[in-house]
C-alpha cells in the first residue's frame, strides 16, 4: 500500500516529517506545535505548502487547531490508526514494543476467523488461490537465504485466505494493515529455515480450507498466529 502523499509533493515534507514526529511520540499529546516561521524554515516550504501539510495532518486526527491555543498534538485515542500513512509511521523503520503486541493481537483476533470463513465459503477459484499461494510458500523457502522472497510469499499466502472468505470488509481491513504486516515480519521470519518450520501449520490451512473443513482451518491458523505472536514479542522485547 503506497503512502497517502507521495514524496515529490511539497507539503509532502511538512506531513511525513512532522506525522512521523508525532506517532513516534517525538511531539506529545497536547504539545504545542512550532510556529509558522519555525515549520517554515525547517521543511524549506512555503506557508500554503506548510498550511496545506497542516490540514491533511488535522484529516488523520493527529492535529488540532484553534485561534486561542494554536496548533497542538491531540490525544492518541483521536487518530486515525488506520490511515495508511499513521500505520507506517507507527510500524517503520522500527515498531516499539507496544506497537508489535497490538498487531499480534489483532492477527490473533481476526485471522482464525478468517480461516474459518474461508474454508464455509470460499469459491474453487479462491480455494485454487490458496493451494496455489500455499505452494509460492514452499516454493519461497527452497531458495536458501531469501528472506525477503519468504516474506512475500508469507503475506501473499494470507491476503489469499482473507480474499477467500468472502467479506469485503475484512480484506479491506488486511489490505490496510498490510504495510505493518510487513514490517513487523521480519520479527518472527528472520531465517528462512526458521521460516520452514511454520509451513505444515500453513499448510494445514491451505488443505482445510481446500476441503472446506472449517473448524480445521480455524484451529490450524490459530497455531499459527498464536506461534507467530509469541515470536515477534520476544524478537520485540515484550515479556
Amino acid at each position: 500500500m503506497t503512502a497517502a502523499y507521495p514524496g515529490q509533493a511539497r507539503h509532502a515534507r511538512v506531513v511525513h516529517a512532522l506525522g512521523a514526529a508525532i506517532v513516534r511520540g517525538e511531539l506529545g499529546p497536547g504539545a504545542a506545535v512550532p510556529t509558522e516561521d519555525e515549520l517554515v524554515t525547517r521543511f524549506a516550504v512555503g506557508r500554503s505548502a506548510l498550511r496545506e501539510g497542516v490540514k491533511v495532518l488535522a484529516g488523520k486526527g493527529l492535529l488540532e487547531s484553534r485561534t486561542s491555543a494554536g496548533t497542538r498534538v491531540r490525544p492518541r485515542e483521536s487518530w486515525n490508526l488506520l490511515d495508511p500513512d499513521v500505520l507506517r509511521w507507527r510500524y517503520t523503520p522500527q515498531a516499539s514494543p507496544a506497537d508489535v503486541a497490538a498487531l499480534a493481537d489483532l492477527r490473533v483476533a481476526l485471522e482464525p476467523g478468517a480461516a474459518r470463513l474461508a474454508a464455509e465459503r470460499a469459491s474453487p477459484g479462491q480455494r485454487s488461490a490458496v493451494t496455489a499461494a500455499m505452494a509460492q510458500l514452499w516454493a519461497a523457502v527452497a531458495t536458501v537465504g531469501a528472506p525477503d522472497q519468504f516474506i512475500e510469499a508469507d503475506l501473499a499466502f494470507h491476503r489469499a485466505v482473507f480474499a477467500a472468505c468472502g467479506n469485503e470488509l475484512l480484506l479491506y481491513i488486511h489490505d490496510v494493515i498490510s504495510v505493518a504486516l510487513g514490517a513487523i515480519r521480519p520479527l518472527h521470519t528472520d531465517s528462512v529455515v526458521r521460516g520452514r518450520l511454520t509451513l505444515p501449520a500453513h499448510q494445514r490451512v491451505a488443505e482445510a480450507i481446500q476441503r472446506g473443513h472449517h473448524r480445521k482451518a480455524e484451529a490450524a491458523m490459530r497455531e499459527v498466529v498464536e506461534g507467530a505472536r509469541t515470536d515477534a514479542l520476544r524478537s520485540g522485547g515484550v515479556p
